[in-house]
């Protein structure tokens, strides 16, 4: 989804946005391959470990191809680990070597494995996930894609735990595009019930502001679970 979002505010044709949905969605299917002893370990893996983990991308290739899936999908589901600035696998490809579609699915697939890595314990918020990419990492993605990716998610992406000025607990529900730091938020408040939970526009808050980001381990369970998060 975040793929065909992202390849949608870039202008991608309808045709574009299919095929790289498609490829999104079987990314990472040569994984059922690799052992599940290196897809679950914690500790760094070994060069051993290492090459075998990187060959999940041509095994997902050759499953691809079984499976008929149309050649632009084939080529993400090869590039979907490659880096612009050639530090990604299995070719260490740069730049123009890699597909436009595939530069998306790179740096929308390390998003999401930030936020949602094999041990929750791991795991970065949203807003912290998009801060790393941008301040730490961004030099192996595509630059316009990585500008973009930002502005659509926000300072605050969706999915971002947060406590207001007023000391209420919240989650990011929606951006607003216009002003970034006003987003849509979803508020804990046991007195209604979750189905029934209400959504602040913070920027018809004026008084009401964002005060800091909250990791979901920091919230009490009963929040946690309100809000989903």
């Amino acid at each position: 989804v975040l793929s065909m979002m992202l390849a949608r505010e870039l202008k991608a044709p309808d045709a574009a946005v299919k095929l790289i949905g498609l490829g999104a969605l079987f990314h990472d299917i040569g994984r059922s391959e690799v052992p599940q002893r290196i897809l679950r370990k914690t500790t760094p893996l070994t060069r051993a470990e290492q090459e075998e983990l990187e060959r999940h991308c041509p095994a997902g290739v050759a499953i691809g191809e079984r499976m008929h899936l149309p050649p632009e999908a084939l080529v993400i589901i090869a590039q979907h680990h490659e880096n612009v600035d050639g530090s990604g696998y299995p070719k260490k490809l740069r730049g123009p070597q890699i597909s436009l579609l595939s530069r998306i699915v790179a740096l929308t697939n390390t998003y999401e494995r930030l936020c949602n890595p094999v041990f929750a314990g791991f795991a970065l918020t949203p807003h912290d996930a998009l801060s790393t990419l941008w301040g730490q990492r961004r030099n192996q993605f595509d630059a316009t894609a990585m500008q973009v990716f930002v502005r659509c998610m926000g300072v605050y992406p969706p999915g971002t735990a947060v406590m207001l000025s007023n000391g209420t607990i919240g989650i990011v529900v929606a951006i607003n595009a216009s002003r970034a730091i006003k987003p849509m938020v979803m508020i804990y408040d046991p007195a209604f019930p979750k189905e029934a939970a209400m959504v602040v526009d913070l920027e018809q808050e004026p008084e009401v502001t964002i005060s800091k980001t909250l990791h979901p381990d920091a919230l009490p369970q009963p929040v946690c679970d309100y809000l989903s998060a």
